[in-house]
């Protein structure tokens, strides 16, 4: 955990470090988040006229059981993303990482784990005033999930017994974005 947060604290000093632009930095939050009770928060910045870098993180405390499911999750993605236009107007493709831990239970299945993933990402920037923006993404990528699997009426085993490489949604959102110039 603690090189995480290192990495985290790396990524945000060095936002910091770059020539101002105009649109330099937006904050964000994603709306398909908020709908699945997972308060979230992003921050994008311009790194040159057709790169940006977004960070986005979401954590879901919440034990809500819908239609027998209940998910909690903490979850950070940072972006590389290139503009075909320019940074937060319309069309992009990013490249995305995601990092982050979850406690889904399914029925009477729990799995308690971490996952890590990469993968690509498109995007379009609907500009709707000089600082409001909402922004469509939708990416999928590769990931890595480890995790303890039981049932509920079974202890916790005492090391990880479920280990898999799969495809994952890397983002799905419709964000609302604030830009600051």
């Amino acid at each position: 955990m603690s090189k995480f947060l290192r990495s985290l604290l790396f990524a945000v000093i060095a936002m910091g470090c770059f020539d101002g632009y105009a649109q330099r930095v937006a904050i964000k939050t994603n709306a398909i988040d908020w709908l699945t009770m997972t308060p979230n928060l992003g921050l994008e910045t311009r790194l040159s006229p057709r790169f940006s870098f977004d960070i986005s993180v979401a954590v879901n405390p919440f034990d809500v059981s819908i239609m027998d499911v209940s998910n909690r999750n903490m979850r950070i993605q940072p972006e590389l993303r290139y503009w075909f236009n320019r940074p937060m107007a319309r069309h992009y493709m990013g490249l995305a990482l995601l990092g982050g831990f979850y406690d889904t239970k399914i029925r009477s299945r729990i799995y308690e784990g971490d996952i890590i993933a990469g993968g690509l990402t498109y995007g379009y920037a609907l500009v709707l005033s000089r600082h409001w923006n909402v922004e469509f993404t939708a990416g999928i990528g590769v990931g890595k999930m480890r995790a303890y699997k039981y049932r509920s009426y079974e202890p916790k085993p005492e090391n990880i017994n479920y280990s898999k490489w799969t495809i994952v949604p890397m983002r799905l959102g419709v964000s609302f974005s604030y830009i600051f110039k």
